[in-house]
């Protein structure tokens, strides 16, 4: 069903879906990529709840990146709140975008049980800095959302969207999932990301490569790996939630 959360006096829609039952159900946050499409991990969502869990998939305010932090607390304060959802038994699930905000988010929320981040950008900075060499058009789009911020003059901006920021406070169970073949995401964020939270005494770390997945989920020539991706994020979470 279709529903509107309070984010500081605005609305941000989402959709929540609950498993059959009238029991308090596990819950996973959903959380999309930069387009804020729901609909586009709907096969996450229905694998999530034909496992048991309940899921709220949110469409951010912003079209930016500058306001994810207080939706996803505003979307966890509504999981909490709800009657048919068990408060301590919540987890996140996110896309590109919203593998980052997922991230950040387990670093500063005990309410996040454990994370599945598909194809994160964790050195958001570095990530930024390098696409004014071989894509400019994205970086000049990128800067945008930041005020026009330069990396090299400013940093500031981008280092507090850096997931690997985060790393020395993340504790829940971290899924970092990256395909070989993504130019958007690219591997070794999730790489970079895997070895720090181990660095800072995350052992239930876990990073899954799939051989030729892009990242909108293409695998080389026809082929996708949507099941794939569904299934490692449903046995993580369902391992520790």
């Amino acid at each position: 069903m279709d529903v509107t959360i309070n984010v500081a006096g605005t609305g941000m829609d989402g959709q929540l879906h609950l498993p059959e039952g009238a029991s308090a159900h596990p819950a996973v946050l959903l959380c999309p990529g930069l387009t804020r499409d729901i609909a586009g991990l709907g096969f996450i969502r229905d694998a999530l709840l034909k496992a048991g869990f309940a899921v709220l998939a949110i469409r951010y305010r912003g079209m930016d990146l500058l306001d994810d932090d207080d939706d996803v607390v505003a979307a966890l304060d509504y999981l909490a709140a709800h009657e048919s959802i068990d408060a301590d038994r919540i987890a996140m699930a996110g896309h590109s975008r919203g593998s980052m905000v997922s991230l950040r988010t387990a670093a500063k929320d005990a309410r996040v049980k454990a994370v599945g981040a598909v194809h994160p950008v964790t050195d958001f900075l570095g990530y930024v800095r390098a696409t004014r060499t071989y894509a400019p058009a994205r970086f000049d789009a990128l800067v945008a959302r930041f005020g026009g911020a330069d990396p090299d003059i400013d940093p500031t901006p981008y280092e507090r969207y850096a997931a690997i920021n985060y790393a020395d406070r993340i504790k829940a169970p971290t899924l970092l999932i990256a395909g070989t073949a993504d130019m958007h995401s690219p591997m070794h964020h999730s790489v970079l990301m895997r070895d720090a939270l181990v660095k800072h005494g995350n052992a239930e770390t876990r990073l899954e490569i799939i051989d030729g997945s892009g990242h909108f989920f293409e695998v080389y020539y026809g082929d996708d790996c949507r099941e794939a991706t569904a299934g490692l994020v449903v046995e993580w979470i369902s391992s520790h939630v």
